[in-house]
């Protein structure tokens, strides 16, 4: 089974996450061609159903990107606070 994949849409780190998943029960073989990345899968009984999660897969991992790279200055922030040094700040700024 083959699953062709641009890698406009879906990062490496993305689509390495799932192969890495699906690891321990296929064999999937990945080759680059430009922009669009080939994967080959051994031994598929389901296709439909394997794509279905396949897929899956790669938008969660693509969703938890986008979201760890919109709160990285919040949580930033959050580490400072939290390890900062505290000896200067107010009580105001502490309960803030």
């Amino acid at each position: 089974m083959k699953i062709d994949i641009d890698r406009n849409i879906y990062s490496d780190s993305c689509i390495s996450k799932v192969v890495y998943w699906f690891a321990d029960q296929y064999t999937i073989n990945r080759r680059l061609n430009g922009n669009i990345e080939s994967l080959t899968i051994e031994e598929v009984d389901n296709e439909s159903l394997f794509k279905q999660k396949f897929f899956e897969k790669l938008n969660d991992y693509k969703l938890r990107n986008v979201i760890e790279n919109e709160t990285k200055d919040i949580r930033t922030i959050l580490y400072a606070k939290a390890f900062g040094d505290f000896d200067d700040l107010t009580e105001e700024e502490i309960t803030e």
